[in-house]
Formats: structure tokens, sequence, C-alpha cells
């Protein structure tokens, strides 16, 4: 298992930082990334650690499930190595909304939105063009906020501004008239640099933590 936090300032032992005081058992190793003013902290843990909680759960996967419970109490999320792609848009007066997955793209309505965010609670990121998209369905799916990597953010973080999808289009020579060509362009986008009319850019991968540094 790896888990990871950004922060500001960094205490000298890692160790010392919460939840693994309480978690005498788990030895994790520590690796630090800098990134910008702020430095990415990863904690691995072999899965076999927890196999010395087994006198308090009752499987090694209680054990894990526990233990990240508590360390995202504390601000620290999983690696993420799952992602899915999401846009939405307006056809013949009915919002259709699509998903990407390892290449495969599926469409929803209305009547299967549902089903959509039961894909998408089983990755660990979302990834969108345009926070717009997120508020179709935030109210069936609140947790999409802390799980989605939104690309015009990331943008303009960088640049101070973020294009349209439609003048990337042109950029990259990519028809989107289609919900399903939309979506292939997004993925391209998550390919560094990325070309944008005022200049290329460098963009954090999507398993980067999405919360600011304490």
């Amino acid at each position: 298992m790896k888990v990871q936090k950004l922060f500001r300032n960094l205490p000298q032992d890692p160790a010392s930082l919460e939840p693994f005081p309480d978690w005498q058992e788990l030895s994790p190793t520590f690796e630090k990334l800098p990134i910008g003013d702020c430095t990415l902290l990863v904690a691995s843990i072999q899965d076999e650690d927890f196999d010395k909680l087994l006198h308090i759960f009752q499987s090694r996967e209680e054990a894990m499930g526990a233990f990240l419970s508590v360390a995202m109490e504390h601000g620290w999320e999983e690696v993420p190595q799952t992602y899915c792609i999401y846009h939405a848009q307006e056809i013949n007066g009915k919002l259709i909304a699509g998903l990407s997955i390892e290449g495969q793209r599926s469409t929803y309505e209305q009547t299967t939105v549902e089903q959509m965010v039961q894909t998408m609670a089983r990755v660990h990121r979302v990834v969108v063009y345009s926070s717009d998209l997120l508020t179709y369905i935030k109210d069936i799916y609140p947790e999409i906020d802390q799980k989605a990597y939104v690309i015009a953010r990331e943008i303009a973080k960088k640049l101070g501004k973020a294009p349209e999808l439609e003048e990337l289009a042109k950029i990259y020579g990519m028809p989107i008239e289609s919900l399903e060509e939309r979506l292939s362009l997004i993925e391209k986008l998550l390919e560094n640099p990325l070309r944008t009319p005022y200049g290329e850019v460098n963009l954090p991968p999507f398993s980067y933590p999405l919360a600011e540094c304490e």
C-alpha cells in the first residue's frame, strides 16, 4: 500500500506523523518529492506488514482498510493507480454523459447515471476537463470533488488561464462532434507537454494529490 500527502513544512522524522505512531507494527518507508513550494511525501507499506495486526483484525484486507480509513482522516490518500475520463453534453435535448476507462467507452442517460457513479466509485481518480461538468452529478455523488482531476484547473495554475476544449481540439486537429471524440481528446490532454493557444505546459500526473499542501 502507498499513501501520500502534501506538506509545506515537513517534519524531520516522517514516522512521527499521524497516524503512524499508533500503528507501531507497520514499517513504512518514505519518499520525498518536491512539488513547487511543497513536498509530496509518499509512505510505502508492504502488504505483509498488515499480517502483524491479525491479532486485532480478522484479515489482512480488514487491517489495510482500517489503516487507510484512519490515514484519510489525517489528510492522507491512497496513491491513485486507476482513473476514468468523464464528460457530458446535450444531445437531442437530453444530457448524455460518457466515461472512458482503459479505452473502453460507455454512455449514460439520466436513468442510468447511478450506474455511472458506481463505476466512478471503483477508480481512484475521475479526470474531467472542466469543473462545470461536476455539477451534474454532485447531488448523487458528493465525493466527486475529492477525486476529480480537472485539467482546465491545472492549466490555469500554470498559465493563469485555460482555453475552451474547442480551442484545444483545433490545436490537436481532433474532431469533437461526438461525445466519444471529446473523451478521446481529453485522454490525449493527459500527455505532456500539453499544447495550448498560450504555449506548451507540463501538467502533474493524475496521481498527484488534489489537496493543497498544509
